[in-house]
C-alpha cells in the first residue's frame, strides 16, 4: 500500500541528511527523489534511502509523484526553487533561513496562495524538550519584560555560507532560531537596532552580530549571534519576568548541555525535560525535535490542518534580520514594519574589524 505523503528533498548536506533520516522513519512518508549538485552526495543519500537521484533541480520540481519538496540547499536559491515547486503543484518546506529578502518572502507567500499549496518554515527547535520546558514554566515568572538570547559557535571555515550572495551571515543563518523563539515568548517586535561586524578577513558577510529589540508590549530583547565565539555551539537565554527568571541552554551537538532552570524568591530549581524518543544522528543535542517537527508537518498536510510553521513565520524572522542589517547601515534604530529591503547595498551593512591576522586555531 502506498504511503500517505510522497517527499523529495533538494540539498544533501547536514540539514538535508537530518531531515531525510526522520522522513524515512515516518510511517506515512515515502522519499521519492533527491537532488544535489554534488553527485556523490546525492548518490550516498540515494543508496541509504532508496530514492531516485535526479540530474537537475528542474526534474525534481516537475516530478509527477512528488507532493512535498524540502529545500535544504543554499538560501540564495530558496526563492526561485520555491516558486518553481509551487508552480508545479508541490507543497514546499524551507530550511531556515526562509529567503534573502522581504520581496522574495512575499513572492513565495503569494505563489503558495495562488496555487493552493502549503509553504512551511522548518523551525525545528520549537519542538525541542528545552523549549517545551520553557513553555510549561513561563507563567511562573509573570510577564516577561526582558530577554537575552545568544547563539554562538567557533567556525574557521569559509565556504558558500559566507558569501554576499547568501544575503547575510550568522544572524540570518543561526540567529533566526533565537529570533523565532523571542517572537514566540515576547510577541511582535516594533523596532530593531543592530551592531554587526566581519571578523574573519576572508568572509563577505557578518560573523558577529548583536541586535536589540523593542517589543509591542514594551519588553526589550537582545540577540547575539557569532561564528567567532570560542565555546561549544549552543543557544542560551535568560528570560526576565515580573515574578522570576528562566535560564536555558539548548545545544545542537551535546545533549548533556540541554537544561532549563527557574529562579523565584531567591531560589533556583532545575526544570525537568520531557523524555525524547531518539537522538538525532546528525545533531545529537537536538534530540528528537526534528522528528517531532516533521510529524507535525506531515500530519498537517495529510489532514488539512493549518501549521504554525507557515511561511508567515519565516518572513517574520527575516524581517527582524534585515532590520538589523538596515540599522547597521543607517546607524539608527529601525522601526517595523520594515519597508522592502532589496539588499542592493548589502555590503555596506557589514563593517570589517581590521586589527591584523585572525587566529584560525580552535
Amino acid at each position: 500500500m502506498a504511503k500517505g505523503l510522497r517527499v523529495a528533498l533538494s540539498g544533501c548536506g547536514k540539514a538535508g541528511k537530518a531531515q531525510l533520516h526522520w522522513f524515512a522513519r515516518h510511517p506515512d512518508c515515502e522519499i521519492v527523489a533527491l537532488y544535489d549538485p554534488n553527485a556523490e552526495s546525492a548518490a550516498a543519500c540515494t543508496a541509504q534511502y532508496g530514492a531516485v537521484a535526479l540530474p537537475s533541480w528542474e526534474a525534481l520540481a516537475r516530478h509527477p509523484q512528488v507532493e512535498l519538496i524540502s529545500l535544504c540547499g543554499p538560501e540564495s536559491l530558496r526563492c526561485s526553487q520555491a516558486l518553481q515547486a509551487l508552480e508545479n503543484g508541490k507543497h514546499v518546506l524551507c530550511e531556515k533561513p526562509f529567503a534573502n529578502s522581504l520581496d522574495e518572502c512575499d513572492a513565495m507567500l503569494a505563489a503558495a496562495r495562488r496555487h493552493g499549496r502549503a509553504l512551511l518554515a522548518f523551525f525545528n527547535m520549537r519542538f525541542h524538550p528545552v523549549v517545551a520546558a520553557v513553555d510549561a514554566s513561563i507563567d511562573e515568572v509573570g510577564s516577561l519584560y526582558a530577554a537575552r538570547f545568544s547563539y554562538t559557535q567557533f567556525r574557521t571555515a569559509v565556504n558558500w555560507r559566507h558569501k554576499l550572495e547568501q544575503g547575510g551571515g550568522v544572524l540570518k543563518s543561526q540567529g533566526v532560531h533565537a529570533i523565532d523563539l523571542a517572537l514566540r515568548w515576547l510577541g511582535p517586535a516594533r523596532s530593531v537596532s543592530g551592531e554587526l561586524a566581519i571578523i574573519h578577513p576572508a568572509r563577505e558577510v557578518e560573523d558577529f552580530a548583536l541586535i536589540n529589540l523593542r517589543f509591542a508590549n514594551g519588553a526589550v530583547g537582545e540577540v547575539y549571534a557569532a561564528y567567532t565565539d570560542r565555546q561549544p555551539e549552543a543557544m542560551t537565554a535568560a528570560l526576565q519576568g515580573t515574578r522570576g527568571k528562566i535560564n536555558f541552554c539548548l545545544s545542537p551537538y551535546q545533549p548533556a548541555m540541554n537544561q532549563v532552570s527557574i529562579s523565584r524568591q531567591g531560589e533556583t530549581k532545575a526544570v525537568a525535560l520531557s523524555e525524547h524518543a531518539a537522538l538525532d544522528p546528525v545533531y545529537p543535542g537536538l534530540l528528537d525535535c526534528s522528528q517531532r517537527a516533521i510529524a507535525h508537518i506531515v500530519d498537517g498536510l495529510l489532514n488539512g490542518r493549518p501549521s504554525s510553521l507557515d511561511g508567515a513565520a519565516g518572513r517574520r524572522s527575516i524581517e527582524i534580520v534585515l532590520a538589523g542589517y538596515e540599522s547597521q547601515r543607517r546607524g539608527t534604530k529601525v522601526r517595523l514594519p520594515l519597508a522592502s529591503f532589496e539588499g542592493t547595498s548589502l555590503a555596506d551593512c557589514f563593517p570589517r574589524f581590521d586589527a591584523g591576522p585572525y587566529d584560525l586555531q580552535e
